[in-house]
């Protein structure tokens, strides 16, 4: 794992992103896949709680959720992108990353007292969390491109360099 890759999405995440847009979950992707087993998950929890001691926590429970999202997003990037990369595999990653976050997150909000502690009330957090849901699926996608990417560039750099005999 590159760590200047991690540290350009961190830095990304505690500047103010575009639409809201945060790099979090493509670095659990990129974690997943090119970081240290026992390691992996807890690096997108490092700019996550650098970000909330910054701003201030949300409710620590819901926190709780939120990160426990991007940690099984983590294990969606080790799982499908580890070994084998293709842009299906690429696709599903995002897909399954962004989907187990908002599903954790969302059930956060309304576990602890944002919604009504109802089967209706689960409905309306789910519903009022699908546009988030969408700008995570939209946000993974063009960070992963980058973070795979430069990560690529970084590698075929080294490569080209020449060792001295």
């Amino acid at each position: 794992m590159k760590k200047s890759v991690v540290f350009i999405a961190t830095l990304i995440h505690l500047l103010p992103h575009p639409f809201g847009m945060s790099p979090i979950g493509a670095l659990a992707l990129y974690s997943g896949a090119h970081g240290p087993k026992p390691l992996a998950w807890s690096v997108p929890l490092v700019p996550l709680t650098i970000a909330a001691l910054i701003t201030g926590f949300y409710d620590p429970r819901v926190m709780i959720c939120v990160f426990g999202g991007f940690c099984l997003a983590t294990f969606a990037g080790r799982w499908l992108l580890r070994k084998q990369r293709s842009f299906a595999r690429y696709g599903a990653a995002v897909a399954l990353g962004a989907m187990v976050f908002f599903l954790l997150s969302n059930f956060g909000m309304w576990l602890y007292g944002t919604y009504p502690p109802t089967l209706a009330g689960l409905l309306a957090c789910y519903i009022a969390g699908l546009p988030f849901l969408l700008q995570a699926l939209v946000a993974d996608a063009a960070y992963s491109l980058v973070l795979f990417g430069l990560h690529e560039v970084l590698e075929r750099g080294h490569e080209d360099e020449v060792v001295p005999a």
